[in-house]
Parts: C-alpha cells; sequence; structure tokens
C-alpha cells in the first residue's frame, strides 16, 4: 500500500458522520473498509449512530459487504479496543 493522507481521510469525517443516515448497504460498508485499510481511527463517524445504520440494515448486506463490515470489526476490536458490531451482525 502507498503512503496514506490520514489529514485528507480525517477531514472527511465531519462531512460522513453527518451523512450516514443517508447511506445505503454498500456505501456502510465501503465507508468503514476504506478507513480500515487506511488505518484511519474516525471515531465521530463509527459510533452509535453508524452501529445503529449497520443494525438495521443488516439483512440487507450482500456477502461482499459484510466480508468488509466484519473486517472494520476486526480492526475495531483489535486495533481500537472498540466493541465493534453486535453479536448477531458479526456472526452473519
Amino acid at each position: 500500500m502507498g503512503i496514506v493522507d490520514k489529514q485528507l481521510y480525517s477531514s472527511f469525517v465531519p462531512t460522513a458522520a453527518k451523512l450516514v443516515g443517508t447511506y445505503n448497504n454498500q456505501d456502510i460498508a465501503n465507508i468503514a473498509w476504506v478507513y480500515t485499510v487506511a488505518d484511519v481511527y474516525a471515531a465521530p463517524l463509527f459510533n452509535d449512530v453508524f452501529i445503529k445504520k449497520c443494525v438495521k440494515k443488516e439483512d440487507g448486506f450482500e456477502v461482499e459487504a459484510l466480508r468488509q463490515l466484519y473486517q472494520w470489526h476486526l480492526w475495531q476490536t483489535k486495533e481500537k479496543s472498540n466493541p465493534g458490531l453486535p453479536t448477531d451482525l458479526k456472526e452473519r
């Protein structure tokens, strides 16, 4: 992987957090995966609102999106010591 501009990723967090309510399932998975791969911690984005949105849309995630969310979950729990996804969703 090339050089990651963490400041650039961080600059998107406030806007991305405001838009969480408009994201479809793939948007949710993509944003989680992108920040995971870049290793940019974004607590204001990955908060209770984000988790609730994941749970609300749980049945609509394609397999690839679930894989992306699981990678985000692992990153949150292992690298950032956060709870990540609820048990029901991470076990799908």
